[in-house]
Order: C-alpha cells, then sequence, then structure tokens
C-alpha cells in the first residue's frame, strides 16, 4: 500500500544542521556583541585639490581610535599622500561622535583611495560604510579590516560595467578553492548513490536550492548593506566543505539534498559578496551590477559542473569508482577541516 512520501529522519536532521549554519550567520554577529553592530560611516567629498571627510562613529568606537582618527584614515590622490587637518569633533545624537576633516592633495584627483587605518585599533568585525561624493552620483563602499582601502575613479564617466561585473563573478566563483570542493563534493555524492535518486533533476534541484539560497544572501548584503564579519562567515563556509565531505560516506539517497545546500548556499553567499562589496560601485548600479556578478557566479558553477560531471558519469559504474569517489570525499572533508582551522586560528 502506498502512502505519502515521508522525508527520511537522517534528511530532516541533516537541514536543521545545515539551517542552524546559516541562522548562526544572522545571529552569532549581534549576540558576540551586547552593543550595537560595530558600524561607522563616513562621507568624503572631493573638491578640486581638497577632500571634505566626515566621519560618525560611537563614543565607544572613538575611545578606541583615539584621538589622532584624522592620522589614522590616509587619502591618496593619484599616489600621493593628501594632508589631513581636523576641522572639527562634536557630539551626534544619541550616543555618537562627529569628526569633520580636511584634507589637502598635491592636484586635483583622478584616481582617489581612502585607507581607513583606523579599523586595526576597532574590533575586527568592525565594518565602516563610506560614501564618496561624486558630480556623477555617489559610491558606496564597505571596508572591513581584510580590506580596508577603496578606490574611486573620480572623473571616470558612470558605467554599470556589467561584463566586467560577470566576468568577476566566474572569476570569483573559479578561485574560490572550497566553492569548488563544496561543489565536487555535491556531485561525487551523487555519484556514489546506485539507487535512482541521481538524476538530472536531483542534481538540478540541489543546484537551484543552492543558487536561490546564495542569490538571497548576496542580495542582502550588496542591496541591504547586511554583511557579518569574514571570521564568522569563511569558517562555516569550510564547514559546510568537510560536512558534505563526510556524508558522502554515509548517504544513501541525494533526493532531500537541496535541504542541505539551500541553507549552506545562504551562507556561501556572504562569502560571494566579499567579489562585489569592495568595488565602490554608485547606489543607482547596485541592482545591475548584483545581476552581472550573479549571472557570473551561475556561468562559473555551470562551466565547473560542465567539466567534472560528464566524466565521473561516464567512471562511476567502473568497479574501482566508489573506493576512489570516497577517498577524494575524505580528502575534501579533511581540507575543510583544515580551513576551519586556519579561519578559526586567523
Amino acid at each position: 500500500m502506498r502512502g505519502r512520501s515521508v522525508l527520511p529522519v537522517a534528511a530532516v536532521v541533516r537541514w536543521a544542521a545545515a539551517t542552524l549554519a546559516a541562522l548562526l550567520v544572522l545571529l552569532v554577529p549581534s549576540t558576540a556583541r551586547a552593543h550595537v553592530l560595530g558600524l561607522s560611516r563616513g562621507e568624503y567629498t572631493p573638491d578640486g585639490a581638497t577632500v571634505h571627510a566626515v566621519v560618525i562613529m560611537r563614543r565607544e568606537d572613538a575611545a578606541l581610535v583615539g584621538p589622532n582618527l584624522v592620522d589614522a584614515l590616509h587619502v591618496e590622490a593619484d599616489g600621493a599622500p593628501c594632508a589631513g587637518t581636523l576641522d572639527g569633533t562634536e557630539p551626534d545624537p544619541p550616543d555618537g561622535t562627529r569628526v569633520r576633516a580636511t584634507y589637502a592633495c598635491p592636484h586635483p584627483p583622478s584616481h582617489l583611495r581612502l585607507t581607513f587605518g583606523f579599523l586595526d585599533r576597532l574590533p575586527g568585525d568592525h565594518r565602516h560604510l563610506a560614501t564618496v561624493h561624486l558630480a556623477r552620483g555617489d559610491v558606496d563602499a564597505l571596508a572591513v579590516l581584510s580590506r580596508p582601502s577603496v578606490d574611486v575613479d573620480v572623473g571616470a564617466a558612470p558605467s554599470s560595467g556589467f561584463v566586467s561585473l560577470l566576468r568577476a563573478g566566474v572569476e570569483h566563483i573559479l578561485s574560490g578553492a572550497d566553492h569548488l570542493a563544496f561543489l565536487l563534493a555535491l556531485v561525487l555524492g551523487g555519484t556514489l548513490v546506485r539507487d535512482r535518486t541521481m538524476r538530472v533533476g536531483s542534481l538540478v534541484t540541489m543546484l537551484t536550492a543552492f543558487t536561490v539560497g546564495h542569490s538571497g544572501s548576496l542580495a542582502l548584503a550588496t542591496l541591504g548593506g547586511f554583511a557579518p564579519g569574514a571570521r564568522i562567515v569563511e569558517p562555516l563556509v569550510a564547514l559546510s566543505v568537510a560536512y558534505v565531505g563526510a556524508e558522502n560516506l554515509f548517504t544513501r539517497s541525494v533526493r532531500h539534498r537541496w535541504m542541505l545546500t539551500l541553507p549552506f548556499g545562504f551562507v556561501h553567499g556572504f562569502a560571494f559578496a566579499g567579489g562585489i562589496l569592495p568595488l565602490g560601485l554608485p547606489r543607482s548600479q547596485l541592482p545591475l551590477a548584483l545581476l552581472g556578478f550573479n549571472l557570473g557566479v551561475e556561468a562559473g558553477q555551470l562551466l565547473v559542473l560542465a567539466l567534472i560531471l560528464p566524466p565521473l558519469l561516464l567512471l562511476r559504474n567502473k568497479a574501482w569508482y566508489p573506493r576512489a569517489a570516497r577517498i577524494a570525499s575524505i580528502c575534501i572533508a579533511v581540507a575543510g577541516v583544515v580551513w576551519f582551522v586556519q579561519r578559526v586560528v586567523s
């Protein structure tokens, strides 16, 4: 007698574990700090050979930076340093401090670089949202300790750079060893299954869920300005690699694996955001830029799958293949654990 299909307990457990990892990305940054999100903001306005700067941060953060914030903010015009002068410091209600400064450059810059040296005096997950006011529109960029500089072409004409962002998305996925290992582990797991669950539809469902997950978090980071610190996201990405590699040794079905790839995709999307957030694009260009970058990521994934899936499907019927695939999965799991330890320690 046929009844309604019930999800296996193991699939539910896998989904719960992956979902918990995704939730940690959202919850840990706020619970780890009882105060606010560790966010400061600044407005920078080039005016001829002068750059006017206004930096706003919480009083507690300003105390950590110290009185020499102007010296810790480095402004360069076409590679030449600009001399900073403090114009004034005043309260910014309810609990902030506003610092105003002027930077005198040797000449009107065509290329402006802002380096926020004060980030190394603040908690490692502090983020600085910089807005550069240009004639062609405002340029926003998010600076963190690992990426403390923002580069802006002052005189460049407005351009969405769709093709370059498409290429950047492809390059980002192809240069990410952890993302590639995750994809390889997913495919290996499917080829190890001997029942009918390894159909094209199952693979498409897994990858679609992964795409939906990382597209959502990538949009949240890019358009919503919410980007958890790399110290949270990067170890979780490594754990996702280790988990999928290890699961390949025990799984008997991939029919419900989309429940795993959806939340893990959400985690990976915040890592993908590291490829677009530092670009410093105007707000009006962000939606199209996000589309181009995301399409590039998808194109990169499809290219990888086109290279690895056909030979694996051809080899899966060989007597030695299951053993080789399990050894490869073990290697991927070990790599994920090593990356996790490295990222936590560093």
